[in-house]
């Protein structure tokens, strides 16, 4: 075996560097509530966090805000993140920043484990570039501060890797207790990192050392028949699927009994997609998407020289598992991946490594300024995108919709029940702290509210310019509400013609 040599020749780059530029960049905007990009995504896990808060219900009974006159016990992944929020709510009360800094706490953890996947699959100095590249991709600070799972999902992803590989060095059985625990905790939280983490587990299982040159078929299928008689393989594997099983078996008959799901089964799943697939502009928009915001464009180069130089080494044989099974998984979940670009945030724990590696091989050649130059334009870019795509949306969203939010949290009973006309979109529920029902514009009929009155509804609360809270509502659709305020008496507006809350008892019977 002949070790990967370390190109750099310099001394060890502080660590602390890129958990700390991470760290900061994380920070940007904790305070804000839960708006911004996939703030629908955000709202039911803070609503999830609220409830178990306020509720005291056990971690098995997750619930969201849009079940009507119900509880609003749902089908969900398992829901530790929102459950670990509601922990820090009952220390230290409901702010939405407990659970932004549990995402960034995560994360800087992350950021130090990619940093050790780097080193560990190629040298010291690519494993720190790792962990830079990790620190400053704007889809990795996004996430990794976002109110949702993900932060806490990557985290298990590489404590997984990080911890097998130990196993396989030193046999130590706390190693290899602690990468099921991480893998098993990865597949409750997302199912998908089954294939995903699951490939690149296999792959250091199959790897006698990550800094060895790639082997024969021979040696590599006598690697494959030693590990299929190992126990612990098997025992690993089956029980994870096990656990993994019997939570989703759980969610789905609490789905069942509720009528609540995030649409995991059955038809109203559309994750899959033949068409999109086989559709090249598809993939040019998540190549596109994911080459701006995941590698902020610099990246792009590096991760295709580190990806050609490692693939001859064990330690990239691991890292492209990752990649392809994050390529299998995107074309599994292809409706999904274009919609939800969370779903490449896994990525970055495989494409960093390999630009960490590809910028070493570059830089080692290159004078000392132009490395600079060109580390200061990647972060330049990196907060550009981060201001522009996702803090600037912040920003927005919540000018428009907090005014109403306090509203309503100051004027109506906690108890009580409204209807928020952003069509499947909760993110006013939950800035508003109550639970009720999530109807478009175009279904809100004289008979529609008379039942909803009927099942216990108060009021009818939306917005003048957004069908949710993103989208721009068509002008037709804002005459209608328009007259149907005008038609309430009792009605409250936002003094910027935004927004409304319409009691229902002020409204006429036909409108």
């Amino acid at each position: 075996m002949r070790p990967h040599p370390d190109l750099s020749g310099t001394a060890p780059k502080p660590t602390w560097l890129p958990i700390g530029l991470g760290s900061l960049l994380r920070l940007v905007q904790i305070w804000m509530p839960v708006v911004g990009v996939h703030s629908w995504r955000q709202a039911d896990t803070a609503a999830m966090a609220r409830h178990f808060s306020q509720a005291g219900t056990p971690i098995w009974l997750p619930q969201i805000d849009w079940g009507g006159a119900s509880a609003g016990f749902v089908e969900s992944e398992f829901p530790l993140y929102p459950f670990l929020v509601s922990r820090l709510y009952n220390l230290m009360g409901m702010q939405e920043w407990l659970g932004r800094g549990l995402s960034v706490l995560c994360s800087a953890m992350t950021i130090w484990l990619v940093m050790r996947l780097g080193r560990r699959w190629f040298n010291p100095e690519a494993g720190w570039w790792a962990g830079l590249a990790f620190a400053i991709s704007p889809l990795g600070v996004y996430y990794g501060r976002a109110f949702q799972a993900e932060a806490l999902l990557l985290l298990c992803a590489a404590g997984a890797l990080e911890s097998l590989s130990l196993w396989r060095e030193r046999r130590l059985l706390w190693a290899l207790a602690l990468s099921w625990l991480c893998f098993t905790t990865a597949g409750l939280i997302k199912v998908i990192p089954l294939l995903w983490l699951g490939l690149p587990l296999l792959m250091v299982q199959l790897t006698p050392s990550p800094q060895a040159e790639v082997e024969s078929p021979q040696q590599i299928l006598q690697r494959i028949r030693h590990l299929a008689l190992n126990p612990w393989f098997w025992v690993y594997t089956a029980t994870a699927l096990a656990i993994t099983s019997g939570w989703y078996w759980h969610a789905y008959q609490l789905g069942e009994a509720s009528g609540l799901t995030f649409g995991f089964w059955g038809g109203d799943s559309d994750r899959s997609n033949i068409a999109l697939v086989l559709n090249l502009s598809s993939w040019m928009n998540l190549a596109i998407r994911t080459g701006v915001r995941a590698l902020a464009l610099v990246g792009i180069p590096f991760f295709v020289i580190g990806s050609i130089r490692s693939w001859r080494i064990g330690g990239g044989r691991i890292a492209l598992g990752g990649v392809i099974g994050l390529l299998l998984c995107t074309m599994a979940t292809m409706r999904s991946s274009t919609v939800h670009e969370y779903y490449q945030f896994p990525l970055l724990l495989f494409s960093s490594p390999l630009v960490g590696l590809g910028w070493q091989t570059w830089q080692s050649k290159q004078r000392g300024w132009l490395v600079q130059a060109l580390l200061s334009i990647t972060v330049m870019i990196s907060v550009m995108v981060l201001s522009f795509d996702y803090w600037a949306v912040e920003v927005r969203q919540r000018n428009i919709w907090m005014p109403l939010a306090d509203t309503i949290r100051s004027e109506l009973p906690a108890e009580a029940r409204i209807v928020s006309v952003t069509g499947p979109d909760p993110t006013l529920l939950n800035l508003a702290r109550r639970q009720g029902w999530l109807i478009s514009n175009k279904k809100l009929t004289s008979e529609r509210i008379a039942k909803l009155k009927h099942a216990g509804a108060s009021h009818i609360t939306g917005s003048f310019h957004w069908e949710e809270s993103y989208r721009p509502l068509p002008k037709e659709r804002r005459t209608m509400l328009e007259k149907l305020t005008a038609s309430s008496s009792g009605a409250w507006i936002d003094p910027r013609q935004q927004t409304f809350l319409i009691p229902i008892e002020g409204l006429p019977k036909n409108f």
